[in-house]
């Protein structure tokens, strides 16, 4: 059994997507099987250059989620100021004229495939799913 089994499982009890799962237990590779405050923030600032912003995050959340579930706990606020702040990305979205417009477009042929592709967006747009999410259901969900 894999030492991480019961974590994993934890992580799929928490509906974690599939990629999130292998960044997480990736992320429990770099570290020393016994974590502590000392060992998490030596990480961090030797790692500073090494990787982004965003990269340290994502590895924060990690370990974080895993102390959560080993029930540790870690004095974040010595290490929160080493790692750097991620600005916020913003993305432009559609206006309705716009939405309107993408939806009268038609590059298929076959018109039921477009009806099917302008079903497609609808759901997009007013469920707040991500693209990744809606190609992953299933009829039984």
């Amino acid at each position: 059994m894999n030492k991480h089994q019961a974590y994993t499982e934890w992580l799929h009890d928490k509906n974690l997507a599939p990629h999130t799962i292998r960044s997480y237990l990736d992320t429990l590779t770099k570290f020393p099987a016994q974590l502590n405050t000392e060992n998490i923030k030596t990480y961090f600032k030797a790692n500073l250059k090494r990787y982004e912003a965003n990269t340290l995050k994502v590895r924060k959340y990690a370990l974080n989620s895993y102390l959560k579930f080993k029930k540790l706990k870690i004095e974040w606020e010595k290490i929160a100021r080493i790692i750097p702040t991620v600005q916020r990305k913003f993305f432009d979205t559609l206006n309705e004229l716009e939405f309107k417009q993408l939806k009268a477009t038609q590059v298929e042929k076959n018109p039921n495939i477009h009806q099917r592709n302008n079903l497609i967006l609808d759901f997009l747009l007013y469920s707040g799913v991500r693209i990744n999410e809606l190609i992953n259901i299933k009829h039984s969900h």
